[in-house]
């Protein structure tokens, strides 16, 4: 008997031999897909940084400078008489925040200021309490005596600050859409600011900067810009100065800074403010996604001299509605220290209404 051999699955042997010597070739024919794609990203992300995301160029200053200790403070002043009128813009922003209220206010004299870390002032980021000092002690250099201070945004906390430090140098406050009274930096702008401070490492910077972060900082500030602007269309000039201005190396620092510091320091100024006993009108957007309504309702109730009005829009009043903004400056005017604001009714502009 003759014995069988099995015969053998060469062809079955063949083909997996034939396999594993293709899946490697396939294998790298994908791996040089991925990476061309990636490749063609990374180039266009490159290319879109210089050319649609490309900042402008930052402008030359107008206005006045002064030396305040180690800072250099750019202000804007109109010279008049009467109470002067000092306007404190908010986070960030520049003095020309409000280029559309002081023609309205001709025949008084008014001072904007660029915070220190701001505009053109010097300095990153500066901490909360030596702000309210920079500010004092350029006022002095001023000559500036008993001012109605008008602040927006987080210039609304440094006003509020302000008259807590200094209650007999404060004429009255004018706080639009302050950040205050229990409001608060979310997570997404605590997580912002880690960014800035990440991308503004040395050679970070440098390479960030000749790749993707101009395009970063554009689409971040007009995402900004019209969140803050909403429902309203976003003022251009704004625009631009946040990109040419605010997006600059010291005033990134400062955002940063403020950012991760603003929940601190508006706790404690929210404990002061049942004593600070000065006249003071509340301007709330009713809009408002920054500094929601229920704040600016607070706030007013919280201050015991003090008068809401809502206006229809966001959080940029200073832009939308300065006439209602110049309104509460004249009706504090006529409001000795302790005279309780709510009695005063101002001048009702367009979009205006009295809160009940």
């Amino acid at each position: 008997m003759t014995d069988t051999v099995p015969p053998t699955n060469t062809v079955s042997t063949a083909e997996n031999d034939a396999s594993a010597t293709q899946e490697p070739p396939r294998r790298h024919r994908r791996r040089r897909v991925v990476l061309a794609v990636l490749g063609v990203l990374a180039l266009a992300i490159v290319i879109l940084n210089w050319t649609y995301g490309r900042l402008p160029a930052e402008p030359k200053p107008t206005g006045s400078f002064a030396q305040v200790g180690k800072l250099r403070i750019h202000y804007i002043e109109h010279p008049g008489s009467g109470t002067p009128v000092v306007l404190i813009h908010g986070l960030p922003g520049t003095a020309e925040d409000w280029n559309a209220v002081t023609p309205l206010l001709a025949g008084h004299r008014t001072i904007a200021i660029d915070r220190p870390g701001f505009g053109y002032s010097s300095g990153g980021y500066v901490p909360f309490e030596q702000q309210l000092n920079t500010i004092h002690q350029l006022l002095a250099q001023l000559h500036v005596t008993r001012p109605i201070l008008v602040g927006h945004s987080y210039g609304g906390t440094v006003s509020l600050g302000y008259a807590e430090r200094y209650p007999d140098q404060v004429r009255g406050l004018v706080l639009v859409d302050a950040a205050a009274a229990g409001t608060h930096p979310g997570s997404l702008q605590r997580l912002e600011a880690h960014a800035i401070k990440f991308l503004q490492l040395p050679v970070i910077r440098q390479v960030a900067d000749a790749t993707f972060s101009q395009l970063l900082r554009k689409v971040s500030a007009e995402m900004g810009d019209s969140e803050a602007f909403d429902p309203e269309p976003v003022a251009a000039a704004h625009e631009h100065r946040v990109l040419a201005i605010n997006m600059t190396t010291g005033n990134l620092e400062a955002l940063a800074g403020e950012y991760l510091a603003s929940g601190g320091v508006i706790e404690r100024i929210d404990r002061g403010l049942h004593a600070i006993d000065v006249p003071a009108v509340v301007i709330q957007g009713e809009q408002d996604r920054l500094v929601k309504q229920i704040y600016g309702r607070r706030l007013a109730a919280e201050l015991p001299h003090a008068h809401l009005t809502l206006l229809y829009g966001g959080h940029m009043q200073p832009y939308v509605h300065p006439a209602a903004v110049v309104a509460a400056v004249t009706s504090l005017e006529s409001v000795s220290t302790g005279s309780p604001a709510k009695s005063t009714r101002p001048r009702q502009p367009r979009g205006h209404r009295a809160a009940r």
